[in-house]
């Protein structure tokens, strides 16, 4: 199985990923409708993972203020979880950011993911909280700059 990672640059990869995203975090964590896409779609930077022309998972980053990246909206269809796309996934992006030479890179993590981050170089750097009362736990995490 190949898998290509690469930045968003059509519509249709744009809207397969926001399918991703609206399966993922709507239909199987349930959260509120219309909670998927939102407005910071508009100012960020997408990546996606292809296998065999079918985009399976997304994410995507935002600069913010003084060179700092924040990584969002992970996602991957539930039948290529584990396979080692995920944590590719995050690897390309972490190599476009550091391209950028950040200050810091940073992400909101959902607590049962916790240690999927940490294995891709990710540390905890706050107490669990609900993040936008969705009753999902989750974790500051910032990835430790070389």
């Amino acid at each position: 199985m190949k898998t290509v990672y690469k930045r968003v640059d059509s519509i249709t990869e744009f809207i397969d990923a926001i399918r991703i995203r609206v399966n993922v975090f709507i239909i199987e964590q349930k959260c509120k409708p219309g909670w998927e896409p939102d407005s910071e779609d508009k100012v960020s930077e997408h990546y996606i993972a292809v296998v065999d022309k079918e985009v399976v998972a997304t994410a995507r980053v935002r600069k913010r203020k003084n060179k700092e990246f924040k990584i969002e909206r992970m996602a991957i269809k539930k039948e290529f979880r584990n396979k080692g796309i995920g944590r590719g996934l995050v690897m390309y992006i972490l190599k476009q950011i550091n391209k950028l030479k950040p200050r810091r890179i940073w992400i909101q993590a959902q607590l049962q993911a916790i240690e999927f981050y940490e294995k891709c170089g990710f540390k905890v750097t706050s107490k669990p909280y609900d993040l936008w009362d969705l009753g999902i736990p989750h974790l500051d995490m910032e990835y430790k700059l070389r």
